[in-house]
């Protein structure tokens, strides 16, 4: 009775705080979410640390500590534009979705498209995450997407259901494997979020460090000879985004090096995100204990 009545109260509190963000001109929206990073970065002291720490720990001294603070900054930034675009994007028009980003190299895509083939797309928490998949689902069909269910049941009603008006189908984690091949044989594509910390998956190298990765993705396209697209959302402003489409890996032409095919497939992939985000590191969120799996040490908080 007391989940319940809570899930209804933070229900109505959700409806506010959405209809306070609809009338709120996009000017002052701008101005108040800078205002958020900056208090962000200023105050959030638990997550300030864990960001200096995955810094500190993928650069160590090659960067100077006023170079790292201007990232965990832009970080910060670069979130809350994003996470208006979670809420904007639940309620807009296509036309005016669009508007709000310039895509590159969209040609990779309408040629997968046009050769009929399966299509993985990965990205990372990094830019504009929460625009990337309705942008990609609007102008090229129906997309899925693996997601972890959120707490509170009616508002996870509500996100579905503003996902599938952006004709994008929520998949959870617990049976991502099955709902990516019914996802295929439905004639969608899949689209994973794979920079996020495990506790399973397989060894690999990523930002430098050995860690473990989800091998979802490999062995999706393996299984169904699938191209695997990257996708990074580039912030150049509020509500003015670039996506990224970068070169494919295609399993049905690549040479594999080695007889584990899973892992070599799983490590290209992450040696892409590891490149695009030491490229233009102010994007990613290093705000998420990305390497407890084994340097857990630098996560502790200190005495």
């Amino acid at each position: 009775m007391y989940r319940k009545t809570k899930d209804i109260f933070v229900l109505f509190l959700y409806s506010i705080y959405m209809f306070l963000f609809f009338i709120t001109p996009k000017f002052l929206m701008k101005i108040v979410l800078r205002f958020f990073a900056f208090f962000a970065y200023k105050f959030n002291k638990k997550h300030l640390k864990i960001a200096r720490a995955n810094l500190d720990l993928v650069y160590g001294n090659s960067i100077s500590k006023e170079r790292k603070e201007q990232i965990i900054y832009n970080s910060y930034k670069s979130l809350v534009f994003n996470m208006y675009e979670f809420i904007e994007n639940q309620n807009i028009e296509k036309e005016d979705l669009l508007k709000k980003a310039n895509i590159l190299n969209k040609d990779i895509i309408e040629n997968a498209i046009k050769e009929n083939r399966k299509i993985v797309y990965i990205s990372a928490h990094y830019g504009g995450w929460e625009l990337t998949v309705p942008y990609i689902a609007l102008m090229f069909g129906d997309v899925a997407i693996v997601n972890r269910r959120m707490n509170n049941p009616h508002i996870q009603k509500k996100y579905e259901k503003a996902r599938s008006k952006n004709h994008i189908t929520m998949l959870e984690k617990e049976s991502a494997a099955k709902g990516m091949i019914k996802a295929f044989k439905e004639n969608k594509t899949v689209c994973v979020v794979i920079d996020q910390y495990l506790n399973s998956g397989i060894d690999i190298e990523f930002l430098g460090k050995i860690t473990k990765a989800t091998d979802s993705t490999s062995r999706i396209a393996l299984k169904f000879d699938a191209v695997i697209i990257p996708i990074f959302t580039l912030c150049n402003d509020f509500r003015d985004w670039t996506i990224k489409v970068c070169e494919p890996i295609d399993v049905k032409t690549y040479e594999f090096k080695s007889e584990d095919k899973i892992k070599e497939l799983t490590q290209i992939q992450n040696d892409i995100l590891s490149k695009q985000i030491l490229d233009k590191p102010d994007f990613w969120l290093w705000q998420h204990k990305r390497f407890k799996d084994v340097e857990n040490d630098i996560y502790k908080k200190e005495d």
